[in-house]
């Protein structure tokens, strides 16, 4: 620092009206470097005033290293400093892309417009000249404080639009293979049945309806499950509670699915205790969080495998939470693919046993029931032995 420099520091100003932008500017964490200590008190005092933290460094080699550690929100930053200068620190900063991003204006008494161009060449943003003025400090960090924030809630718009649109992308693939081949190969059989120059038996009919019967299904569940996802994503669903036995809505799901286990040759077994289990919730939310559960158990266990949906009353004190466990002999899943089972468009969707097609959004609709009741879920699984999934629910009437 020149000795002109540094007398004009001594006899830094500070305005009677400072810029008071509390209420629209949150707290930020500044980093001031500068070489005279006194430059750096000043500064830092209007900063904090303002309900801002503040580091200091007095180089531009101490600077480099601090933000390594801890990255700020704006730098200012002295430009003739012994050692490395400012416009060298600034370049090294937006060189790295942990730090490039962090906005940084130049403190200097250097008024020519060659200064000034050089400044915004290495990838300043702004200038605050000495002596410094209080309202003027204020209004450049709180200016380019809000810039930067605006910058960064923009990217992560951008970053949740790409999101929404490569889900969009994969509802369109689950639209177009999922529904178009199902209806092809109704309308297929259809034409058949229309364009057969004899009288069709009966029991071609029979086999063509069971076939179209079974893609419906389906197909129906495909639709029902995307427009549940809708909603639980539009944040549209509310909650109908009630008081029931929650005994009956296990028997009513484990009765819906149980023929489905008999034809496959898989024993569905239901243990709930023979008392009452009065709870509080929404009865068809909860009743197709089981169904999903055991269709799921179901089409990925193979013949002669075993099903089990165990319901408990909560084993502590006073407890609350209902228990329960859907666990199956089948298939397994990875350790990979256990990362991201309840996604909604995740790479865990699979064919069952005997070749049984799926969403592949139950699962992820369980998962938003569950949390709805302020539930949890959990999975464990190992490939060749089963799965089970273990609800908690704080949802017992008594």
């Amino acid at each position: 620092m020149s000795a002109a420099n540094k007398t004009q520091t001594e006899d830094i100003k500070q305005d009677k009206n400072p810029t008071k932008d509390k209420q629209e500017i949150r707290q930020a964490l500044i980093l001031i470097v500068d070489d005279v200590e006194q430059n750096v008190a000043v500064i830092s005092q209007i900063l904090r005033n303002a309900g801002h933290n503040v580091m200091a460094a007095f180089s531009g080699e101490t600077a480099i290293r601090m933000v390594q550690k801890r990255k700020p929100d704006l730098i200012l930053l002295d430009i003739m400093m012994p050692g490395m200068t400012g416009f060298e620190t600034c370049e090294q900063l937006k060189a790295s892309p942990a730090t490039a991003d962090i906005p940084v204006i130049f403190l200097s008494a250097l008024t020519e417009t060659d200064t000034k161009v050089k400044g915004f060449e290495v990838g300043g943003v702004d200038y605050i000249t000495k002596p410094f003025q209080e309202s003027e400090v204020l209004a450049r960090a709180n200016v380019h404080l809000k810039i930067n924030w605006l910058e960064q809630e923009r990217d992560k718009h951008i970053e949740k639009l790409t999101e929404m649109n490569g889900e969009k992308d994969r509802l369109m693939q689950i639209v177009s293979h999922d529904l178009r081949s199902p209806l092809g190969g109704i309308r297929g059989l259809a034409e058949i049945l229309m364009e057969s120059d004899e009288q069709v038996n009966v029991a071609t009919v029979q086999e063509f309806s069971k076939i179209i019967t079974h893609t419906v299904d389906g197909l129906l569940e495909l639709v029902n499950d995307l427009l549940d996802l809708a909603k639980i994503e539009s944040g549209k669903v509310n909650l109908n509670m009630t008081e029931f036995d929650f005994g009956e809505t296990v028997k009513y799901a484990s009765d819906l699915v149980r023929l489905v286990a008999l034809k496959k040759g898989v024993f569905l077994n239901a243990e709930y205790p023979d008392e009452p289990i009065i709870i509080k919730a929404d009865e068809p939310k909860l009743k197709q969080t089981i169904n999903n559960l055991l269709s799921n158990a179901i089409k990925f266990t193979p013949k002669g495998g075993n099903v089990d949906i165990i319901v408990e009353k909560g084993k502590e004190k006073n407890s609350k939470n209902l228990l329960i466990t859907v666990r199956d002999s089948g298939m397994g899943i990875s350790e990979e693919m256990l990362k991201t089972v309840f996604e909604k468009f995740g790479d865990h969707q699979r064919n069952g046993t005997h070749g049984e097609k799926g969403s592949g959004l139950g699962l992820s609709i369980v998962k938003r029931f569950v949390e709805l009741h302020n539930g949890t879920v959990k999975i464990e699984s190992k490939v060749g032995e089963g799965t089970a999934f273990h609800i908690v629910m704080p949802v017992l009437v008594k």
